[in-house]
């Protein structure tokens, strides 16, 4: 599916609706102390709006926190949305990430994933914790330590 202008403004306004009760979910939160404590390497659905520009991700999807856990505890987290769209080598039967940059997170080792995903370091986003949903599950320390050379890759260090 590609991108529209059409169907980018039509996205952009059902998702007014959502944002605006994201907006008083925010409210509510601050007024009552209930901002969900988030934790690196957790993979959360997040809500990341409609009508977005051109290859931003959208909608509501599983995204990966990288941000470090002292950050966290402020309104906002560091996320990197997964996508089941990416490309991959297979090298022995296991599906390799075909740039420097992507890291493949399969099924069979995260049973939460509806189906092999994809850590896109390009797609590195900040966003406020209200848009953050149920914590779908977590990644081990040993993939988040193999992650680091290709964030770092990424942003170009």
């Amino acid at each position: 599916m590609s991108w529209t202008k059409e169907k980018n403004i039509r996205n952009a306004g059902h998702w007014l609706a959502r944002a605006i009760e994201l907006i008083e979910l925010k409210d509510y939160q601050k007024r009552n102390g209930t901002v969900p404590t988030i934790y690196r390497g957790g993979v959360f659905n997040v809500e990341l709006g409609e009508g977005n520009l051109g290859g931003e991700k959208n909608k509501r999807r599983p995204c990966l926190i990288i941000s470090r856990n002292q950050l966290n505890s402020g309104d906002t987290v560091v996320l990197i949305p997964l996508t089941t769209k990416f490309k991959y080598n297979l090298v022995k039967g296991v599906k390799t990430p075909k740039y420097k940059n992507h890291y493949i997170l399969l099924k069979s080792k995260y049973p939460f994933l509806n189906e092999d995903s994809c850590v896109k370091f390009e797609d590195i986003k900040t966003v406020d914790k209200v848009r953050i949903g149920e914590h779908l599950g977590n990644i081990d320390v040993k993939d988040l330590d193999l992650m680091r050379n290709r964030l770092l890759f990424a942003m170009g260090f």
